[in-house]
């Protein structure tokens, strides 16, 4: 009875995402020593509980393996709490409590099957549906990194001009409620002087056309002024890359140009454009191509988050919050690797392969991170989604100033900017509340290739009308 009780084990914990996954050979070492260790507990565990007397406790153990093993191979997190996270919200302020629950509903199924029936002939049943689903866990590769979309197509072309348009995801403007407070003006007066050192045409008074990513983008890519209902059936499919959310099917912008670069995050994926000849997606699996690091631990619990289990959610979410790991999924990880992103920006630039750079990360988007020294604090990253609307405000000012700070590294960096056309754009505002300088107020400044002064627009103003009109539709 044993031996079944250890199959059992083996199959429903063993951590197949190692398999797909890109882990050096120290870090797979490391989850197999760990898998073992747990293993040896439980083979001497089970060996003390395998008596009559303690029948029922054997039974609830089991079930918990069993109930733990369904959601290691079919993550339950991902296809259940996410696929669903409206309705849940709905009932739930916190996702994790729905997640809780379903756990101890199999649970209970498994216990009550255990408890009813003969284990000699239920384990065997047991035993099949687990190896079941075990190997179409190993040879499904939905989950694999590969699946992350890059690509980098031969260019023999070198572009004297080159646009790039940068969207800084859920940044408000400077006529937004963010901007009522003392450190709100501040945040304005950095941005003034900014776009006065490099030469843009900037926007006090910008706002978007929607306050949800999908439409407002989508309007922008298609010269759309006004919000058409038909935007997301239309020009977006939802995706069935288990890393990516929605796929631009149609993108007149990039129509306009014949080779471009994209740096995008797993949330819209732009690059099915036939004109763009490199994609790079955030990859968490795979952090050489911005040349950053992190430790091995916190790859692996965030890896393991990522294949989207609930034990793996409880743990990462628990290690994170007592600082034992750092997250580097998205949107954290954009903030934590924000400066090796940019880094990586740069040279797609310098290269002169494209006519465009497209760019689009989650930053400053919630959760927070940045501290006032603009370095990723993972304390801040911590529970700042239930902040008050003060505090909400004040660190996204701070957000805002290391936005503008960033920026002005980076077009530093660049050195001679005459031959670069610079949109500096946010898809939508703060989101803190529901009020238009809230949730539509948004940063817009344009920087003409060969601009030799800065000039403000005071009057009220809509990003895609701009945009339109720069692009002569």
């Amino acid at each position: 009875m044993n031996t079944k009780d250890n199959i059992i084990f083996v199959l429903s914990l063993f951590p197949v995402f190692i398999i797909r996954s890109y882990f050096s050979f120290y870090e797979i070492l490391t989850i197999i020593f760990l898998f073992l260790i747990i293993f040896i507990i439980n083979f001497f565990l089970l060996k003390y509980i395998n008596q009559k007397k303690y029948i029922k406790l054997k039974f609830f153990y089991l079930s918990l393996i069993l109930t733990l093993g369904i959601d290691n191979h079919l993550g339950l997190f991902n296809g259940l709490i996410q696929a669903n996270i409206n309705f849940f919200l709905k009932y739930f302020e916190i996702v994790y409590i729905p997640a809780f629950i379903i756990l101890i509903f199999i649970l209970l199924v498994f216990f009550i099957i255990l408890k009813k029936t003969d284990y000699q002939k239920s384990s065997i049943i047991f035993i099949v549906t687990i190896l079941s689903i075990f190997l179409f866990n190993i040879f499904d590769d939905s989950k694999s990194y590969k699946k992350i979309p890059y690509f980098n197509k031969q260019v023999k072309n070198k572009f004297q001009k080159i646009t790039l348009i940068m969207i800084w995801d859920e940044m408000s403007g400077m006529n937004s409620l963010s901007s009522e407070t003392k450190i709100g003006m501040e945040f304005n007066e950095d941005l003034k002087k900014f776009f006065q050192k490099y030469k843009f045409k900037y926007y006090t008074n910008n706002f978007s056309n929607s306050g949800n990513s999908i439409t407002s983008i989508i309007s922008l890519l298609n010269f759309y002024e006004e919000i058409d209902q038909n935007i997301r059936n239309n020009h977006v499919s939802p995706s069935k890359n288990y890393f990516v959310e929605y796929n631009v099917e149609i993108n007149k912008l990039f129509e306009k140009f014949n080779s471009i670069s994209v740096i995008q995050n797993l949330h819209i994926n732009y690059c099915n454009s036939k004109f763009v000849k490199k994609c790079y997606q955030y990859n968490p699996f795979d952090l050489q191509k911005i040349t950053a690091e992190v430790d091995s631990f916190s790859k692996i619990i965030s890896i393991w988050n990522l294949n989207g289990s609930i034990l793996g959610k409880f743990v990462w979410r628990s290690l994170k919050q007592l600082e034992l790991v750092t997250s580097i999924l998205e949107p954290e990880g954009e903030k934590l690797f924000i400066k090796n992103i940019i880094n990586y920006t740069k040279k797609e630039i310098l290269s002169e392969k494209y006519d465009l750079i497209f760019y689009h990360v989650l930053v400053p988007h919630k959760p927070f991170g940045f501290d006032k020294k603009c370095e990723y604090n993972l304390k801040i990253s911590n529970l700042n989604l239930f902040f008050n609307n003060e505090k909400s405000i004040k660190q996204h000012n701070i957000e805002r100033k290391c936005v503008v700070e960033i920026m002005d590294n980076f077009l530093e960096s660049l050195g001679n900017l005459d031959n670069k056309k610079i949109y500096f754009i946010s898809d939508h505002g703060s989101r803190i509340t529901r009020s238009e300088n809230s949730f539509l107020s948004t940063i817009l400044g344009i920087k003409n290739f060969e601009s030799k002064s800065y000039k403000a627009i005071k009057d009220k103003t809509i990003t895609q009308k701009i945009f339109k009109e720069n692009f002569n539709e």
